[in-house]
């Protein structure tokens, strides 16, 4: 079951949005299989310290975060957030299904090609749920920034 802080911050903030349940899925990849969808209509929410602070990194399911383009973007020593780390700062989630959103507090920034799509479906803080937003109002809502080249596809 989506936690009640997200889907009260959903309800608040975005319109049109579709709750999914579906059966277990880990990681961005088996969400989109578990979906039946494209790994690129799927946002991928990476957690990463930018001088040491926490921001989020969406790129697409069938992609990895290029820390050297969110350094460069951002002017700010990056580096990748360890899962174990994650259960604190964003309880209660699943670590690794924290949903790209500001409730958190933390700068969201989008691969500039993903930003491009109509509409996005992404973690909604469980390995059972995710949420389908319009892209547009998320980045306005959530105050995401894009950046080009962010991701890079995964090999």
């Amino acid at each position: 079951m989506i936690p009640m802080m997200i889907e009260a911050h959903l309800k608040e903030h975005h319109q049109g949005y579709e709750l999914h349940t579906h059966p277990f899925a880990m990681s961005a990849q088996d969400l989109a299989a578990t979906e039946h969808v494209s790994g690129h209509r799927v946002a991928k929410a990476v957690v990463v310290r930018l001088d040491g602070k926490y921001a989020i990194a969406v790129v697409s399911a069938a992609e990895k975060v290029r820390l050297g383009v969110l350094e460069e973007a951002t002017g700010a020593a990056a580096e990748l957030v360890p899962e174990h780390e994650l259960a604190e700062h964003f309880r209660p989630c699943d670590p690794g299904a924290e949903p790209p959103l500001g409730l958190f507090g933390a700068p969201i920034f989008v691969d500039a090609t993903l930003a491009h799509a109509p509409r996005l479906l992404m973690p909604a803080g469980t390995y059972m749920d995710s949420v389908l937003l319009d892209t547009a109002e998320w980045m306005r809502c959530e105050q995401v920034q894009p950046i080009a080249n962010l991701g890079a596809p995964v090999h």
